[in-house]
C-alpha cells in the first residue's frame, strides 16, 4: 500500500511502529521538521512572517489567546496546509496514495485537502487506531 503520513512536528517513529507495516508498503512522511524515523520524507516549512511571530508572542501565553489566533490565517495548521498545497513534490505522491494518516492537530487541514485532491479511492484518517483499522480492512479485502 502507498501510505502518506502527515505530522508537522516530525514525530512519526512511534506511529510507524504501531502500524505494523509490511515489506511492500511504501510510506511517505509529510513533516515540518526532520522526521524521527528513517523513511522517505518531504519536509514542508511554512513561512512564519513577522505578523505571525508577533501574534503568537502576544496571545500564545493564554488558552483564550491561542484559540483566537487559531481562528485566523496565522494559525500553524493553516500555514502548514497552505505549504503542502503549494508543494509540487507532494501532488503525485498524494494522487497515488491508498491511505492518508494524519497524526497531529496541525496536520488535519493538510490531510483534508490531500484527501480531496486524491479522490474517492483514497482513505484519510486521523490517528493511529483509525489507520490500523483501515490497513486491516484493506489487507483483508486484498486477500479475497
Amino acid at each position: 500500500m502507498r501510505i502518506v503520513v502527515i505530522a508537522p512536528s516530525g514525530s512519526i517513529a512511534s506511529a510507524l511502529d504501531q502500524l505494523a507495516l509490511e515489506a511492500d508498503d511504501d510510506v511517505l512522511a509529510v513533516v515540518g521538521a526532520a522526521p524521527d524515523a528513517d523513511t522517505r520524507a518531504v519536509i514542508v516549512t511554512p513561512s512564519l512572517g513577522r505578523a505571525s511571530r508577533r501574534a503568537w508572542s502576544l496571545f500564545g501565553g493564554s488558552v483564550l489567546g491561542r484559540n483566537a489566533v487559531r481562528l485566523t490565517p496565522l494559525d500553524t495548521g493553516r500555514r502548514f496546509a497552505g505549504a503542502t498545497r503549494r508543494s509540487t513534490r507532494l501532488r503525485a505522491a498524494i494522487a497515488d496514495a491508498d491511505l492518508i494518516v494524519v497524526l497531529e492537530r496541525d496536520g488535519i487541514l493538510a490531510g483534508w485537502h490531500a484527501a480531496r485532491r486524491a479522490g474517492s479511492r483514497t482513505s484519510a484518517v486521523y490517528g493511529v487506531p483509525a489507520a490500523q483499522g483501515r490497513l486491516a480492512e484493506a489487507r483483508a479485502e486484498r486477500r479475497r
